[in-house]
C-alpha cells in the first residue's frame, strides 16, 4: 500500500512539475500513437505500435523535428511500443520510447490521454525523463489518475521534447 501511495504522490508531482514548465517550454512533437484499452492494440511483443484503436492521432508526427541536421525522416524521440495495463490499484499505458539523435535531450515527456467509449477525455497520464543520451530507449509509464479506469475505452499517447 504505500508504494502505491509514494508512486501516486510522485506522479502528482510530476505533473504539478510539467504543468508549472508547460507555459515556458518550446516543445516538438515526437511519434504519437493510439490504442483500445480492452483489447492492448499497442501490442509491445512485436516492438511495433497497432494503432487499430481507431483514434485519428496514430502514426509518425515529424514537425520538422529532426535535430540531425536535415533530410532525416525520423523524429528526434519515437515511441517504439506502448500498450493500456490494468492492475489492482492502477491502470495506465506503459512503452518504450527512444532518442533517434546522436545528442543527448534535456527533457522528454511521454503524454497518455484517456477516452472514453463517447470519445470523451477522462484523464491524462504523463512521465518524464531528463538528460536522454543519444540513441537510449527509455520505458515510459503514464499512469491513469482520474476516478474510474473501468471508464477507459482507447487512449492516445505521445513524446514530446523542450525546454
Amino acid at each position: 500500500m504505500e508504494l502505491n501511495r509514494r508512486r501516486y504522490l510522485a506522479t502528482l508531482g510530476t505533473t504539478a512539475s510539467a504543468l508549472a514548465l508547460a507555459g515556458c517550454s518550446e516543445s516538438d512533437s515526437g511519434d504519437s500513437g493510439g490504442g483500445d484499452a480492452n483489447d492492448n492494440s499497442g501490442d509491445s511483443s512485436n516492438g511495433n505500435s497497432d494503432n487499430s484503436g481507431g483514434d485519428s492521432n496514430s502514426g509518425n508526427s515529424n514537425d520538422g523535428n529532426s535535430g540531425d541536421g536535415g533530410g532525416n525522416d525520423q523524429p528526434d524521440v519515437e515511441i517504439l511500443n506502448h500498450e493500456f495495463y490494468s492492475e489492482e490499484f492502477s491502470s495506465g499505458v506503459r512503452g518504450t520510447a527512444v532518442n533517434n539523435t546522436d545528442s543527448e535531450i534535456g527533457y522528454v515527456e511521454a503524454t497518455a490521454t484517456f477516452l472514453d467509449s463517447e470519445g470523451t477525455q477522462i484523464g491524462e497520464g504523463l512521465d518524464n525523463v531528463s538528460d536522454l543520451a543519444g540513441g537510449r530507449e527509455w520505458e515510459f509509464d503514464c499512469m491513469f489518475t482520474g476516478d474510474d479506469a473501468s471508464r477507459i475505452e482507447e487512449y492516445e499517447v505521445e513524446v514530446t521534447t523542450g525546454f
